[in-house]
C-alpha cells in the first residue's frame, strides 16, 4: 500500500476503517507499507496489550490520545518517541490510545522522549513556530490564515496534521489527514484556521 515513494499519497485516515489485527481490541490503519518498513494508526483499547515476539528494529511514535506503554515507560498524548528498537510484547494501554507510528525506517540511534505539551516552540519561517523532534522531523504550528512561500522537497516530505486544516493547491487535507509528497514535489500551502502539524523531510 503506497509502497512507491515517487508517488504523491494521501489518505484522510476519518474515512477509512479500522482493521483487526491478531490481537483482540487492537486496531490499525495501514497509511503506507514497502518491505518491512511501515507507517499507520494504531489504537489499543483498554487493559489491552499485543500478544507476540517480534522485535521492531527502529520505530517513531506520536501520541494521539491516551497512554501508549512500552519497555522504556508509560507516555501520554503528545508524546513524540524514537527508539531504536522496540519488543511488541511489551506494548500495551490501560486507559487506551491511538498514535501514529512508523516502524523500520532509518532513526536517531539515540532515544528521544519529547512532551510537546511541555516543550518550548521556536520562531520559524513567517509567523509559523516550529518544535523540532529530530533530525528533519519536527512540529510546526501555523496561526490563522498563515501562508508560507512556494518551494519543494528535496528528499520528499511526510505530514500528518494533528489539528485544523491543512491546504494547498491540490487539496484541503483535515485533522488526522496524512500526506507524503515525493522528491523534488512543490506546493504553495495555507491554512485557514490554527493548524499544527508533523511533517519530516528528505527521508524518501
Amino acid at each position: 500500500m503506497n509502497e512507491d515513494y515517487e508517488k504523491k499519497a494521501f489518505i484522510n485516515t476519518n474515512s477509512i476503517d479500522w482493521i483487526d489485527t491478531k490481537n483482540s481490541g487492537i486496531f490499525k490503519k495501514l497509511l503506507s507499507k514497502k518491505n518491512s518498513q511501515e507507517t499507520y494508526i494504531l489504537k489499543l483499547e483498554e487493559n489491552t496489550k499485543y500478544k507476540g515476539d517480534n522485535n521492531i528494529n527502529s520505530v517513531e511514535i506520536f501520541i494521539l490520545n491516551g497512554t501508549y506503554i512500552n519497555e522504556y515507560g508509560e507516555f501520554k498524548e503528545g508524546t513524540y518517541l524514537n527508539f531504536e528498537k522496540e519488543d511488541q510484547s511489551s506494548i500495551s494501554s490501560k486507559d487506551g490510545c491511538v498514535v501514529f507510528k512508523k516502524v523500520n525506517y532509518i532513526c536517531e540511534k539515540e532515544q528521544i522522549i519529547i512532551d510537546t505539551k511541555k516543550s518550548k516552540w521556536s520562531t520559524g519561517h513567517g509567523n509559523l513556530e516550529v518544535l523540532p523532534l529530530q533530525n528533519q522531523t519536527a512540529l510546526v504550528k501555523w496561526p490563522k490564515n498563515e501562508k508560507f512561500i512556494p518551494h519543494k522537497h528535496w528528499g520528499g516530505e511526510e505530514i500528518f496534521v494533528l489539528s485544523g486544516t491543512f491546504i494547498d493547491e491540490h487539496g484541503i487535507y483535515p485533522k488526522h489527514s496524512w500526506i507524503r509528497s515525493p522528491h523534488l514535489s512543490h506546493h504553495h500551502p495555507y491554512v485557514e484556521d490554527e493548524t499544527i502539524i508533523y511533517v519530516k523531510t528528505g527521508h524518501l
